[in-house]
């Protein structure tokens, strides 16, 4: 624990069945345990910290202590993020919200937001919000697919030749795989190690703006 997470408190959160949201648990790798979540945005949000490579961890609810309208008060946000020593990011407090929310109660949530900024900033920590607007629906479909095989890794015996092929070039997928393999059984093989290489980001290929395919194109990550 670094000095800044014990001004944070922690509750332990029960997920309990909703008919308005999705609820459940999310298979995290960087915490090694499930993560519950309250709404099908908060396991956008987990999905997205488990490809960052700055966040060493993650927990949810987080509680810090806020000024607002003059009194002190305990705030609970959704996700607190610690980063790796070293990292360029500070450590994060984060509130996920739709969009609808945050314009049905917008002056409300401005006023809270804004105090807990504050609050983050006296203990230097960022503050964001978190909606679907934060990233692409396309790069949270390519996440989840990738996201197979950080939970299931695949083998690594082409690992190799296939940084080899991809050497000062670059392939679609499906040219990488069939330039090793023709064989049905070794192409899936393959096709898999390819992915998984983008998932270890070793690979990388364009998530933002197109739906992963066979022919997207993978090149060597820099």
């Amino acid at each position: 624990m670094n000095t800044q997470d014990e001004h944070i408190s922690f509750n332990q959160r029960k997920i309990k069945k909703s008919y308005r949201s999705v609820t459940g648990h999310f298979p995290s790798v960087k915490n090694n345990k499930s993560i519950g979540f309250e709404s099908l945005l908060e396991s956008f949000l987990f999905l997205t910290l488990e490809f960052d490579d700055s966040v060493e961890l993650y927990i949810e609810q987080p509680q810090i202590e806020i000024v607002l309208n003059g009194k002190k008060k305990i705030y609970s946000a959704d996700c607190y993020v610690r980063r790796f020593q070293g990292s360029s990011k500070r450590n994060t407090i984060i509130e996920v919200k739709y969009l609808r929310e945050l314009e049905e109660k917008k002056e409300y949530f401005e006023q809270k937001f804004e105090a807990a900024r504050q609050a983050c900033d006296a203990l230097d920590i960022d503050f964001i919000v978190f909606s679907e607007e934060t990233y692409s629906a396309t790069y949270i479909d390519n996440l989840d697919f990738l996201y197979r095989y950080k939970t299931n890794p695949t083998v690594f015996k082409y690992d190799k030749e296939i940084l080899e092929k991809l050497e000062n070039n670059k392939k679609s997928a499906y040219d990488l795989a069939k330039s090793i393999s023709n064989n049905l059984l070794e192409y899936q093989i393959v096709s898999n190690a390819i992915w998984n290489l983008v998932a270890k980001n070793i690979l990388k290929s364009d998530l933002e703006n197109e739906k992963l395919t066979m022919n997207s194109f993978v090149e060597i990550a820099s």
